[in-house]
């Protein structure tokens, strides 16, 4: 194999030339970058990132914290964080916690124990004890948090505006005839889903709904939920007209319910679930949904990373909206 050496020989030009391009720093005319490079990728070249952490003091290694892989939002926003780290010399090391946030102290213990460059959080908590743990790490190891429910803390963060996404889809349902729409949210001990339920209180608000308990039914973002969920509702005396889930899967089992009991989507009842999943556009009737701009977000939350552990430590908070995705189940 290949090493710096044999590329400045084959390209003619000095070892620290090489090593110029290797790390991407300092100046080298671009004319004899392209030489180097494409000597390199001739000679199949890969750099040995164990002696470029020795020079530059890094790791070239991530750590990401995932509550639950379960949810297929996490593996489609790890795919284009993984690109992006790879092309910049990064590996990534996922940490798997667990919904209630039990593990994440020691899980983020172990990542720093392994002198990573960098952590990307998430969780379905907010603990404070946690908190104050990444602000601390911050200090001196860039940390940029994925959760909306981190908006306002001061932390590096790059997330959506779940609460508005629900909202504007709420208000859609609304003035679209819809006068009684139940919501089904995530359970009240995962504090993530508290942004979106909030958003569907705002509207009824807005809107001069009155507020009725029995149209909420807290699930465990699972396709199960969605369809206890909706026996509950539709058993009712008085069923609703629009049913809103806090995730797609859910909202996948409102679909079933309704289906298998031919409750006509959407004249009788009008479905509206949150993420725009692959499965989404496949459901039977295609599912309307708030669509997060998960290529967006992870872009740019890798990107926001890897530009403080190179160049700055300055706290970087970005904020986007949700897109409503309308489809035949509205």
């Amino acid at each position: 194999m290949a090493n710096i050496k044999d590329i400045a020989r084959i390209a003619n030009v000095s070892k620290s030339t090489v090593s110029r391009v290797v790390s991407n720093n300092g100046y080298v005319k671009s004319e004899t970058r392209k030489k180097i490079e494409q000597v390199m990728e001739e000679q199949d070249f890969r750099p040995n990132i164990f002696a470029k952490g020795m020079r530059t003091n890094r790791s070239y290694s991530i750590g990401i914290l995932f509550p639950d892989l379960s949810n297929p939002f996490f593996g489609d926003w790890y795919r284009v964080v993984d690109r992006i780290a790879g092309t910049k010399g990064y590996l990534n090391y996922i940490c798997i916690t667990d919904p209630l946030g039990k593990t994440e102290m020691k899980r983020i213990d172990d990542l720093m124990a392994r002198s990573i460059d960098g952590i990307i959080y998430f969780s379905y908590q907010k603990q404070p004890k946690v908190i104050e743990k990444l602000k601390s790490i911050s200090a001196h190891t860039p940390v940029v948090c994925c959760d909306g429910m981190m908006i306002g803390e001061d932390l590096s963060y790059v997330c959506a505006n779940e609460r508005k996404g629900t909202y504007d889809a709420a208000i859609n349902l609304i003035e679209s005839g819809r006068k009684r729409i139940a919501y089904i949210k995530g359970s009240d001990v995962y504090q993530v889903g508290l942004n979106r339920y909030e958003g569907y209180l705002n509207a009824l608000q807005e809107k001069k709904l009155p507020f009725d308990e029995s149209l909420v039914f807290s699930g465990d973002f699972k396709i199960n939920d969605g369809f206890e969920a909706t026996r509950y509702f539709m058993e009712q005396h008085n069923p609703p007209d629009a049913i809103m889930a806090a995730t797609d899967y859910m909202a996948m089992g409102v679909l079933n319910y309704l289906e298998q009991k031919d409750i006509l989507v959407p004249e009788q009842v009008a479905v509206v679930g949150f993420d725009n999943l692959n499965m989404s556009a496949g459901s039977k009737p295609p599912l309307t949904t708030i669509e997060i701009p998960i290529e967006q977000l992870a872009s740019n939350a890798i990107e926001a990373l890897i530009l403080q552990i190179e160049n700055s430590k300055a706290v970087i908070q970005q904020v986007f909206d949700c897109k409503l995705i309308k489809r035949q189940s509205t």
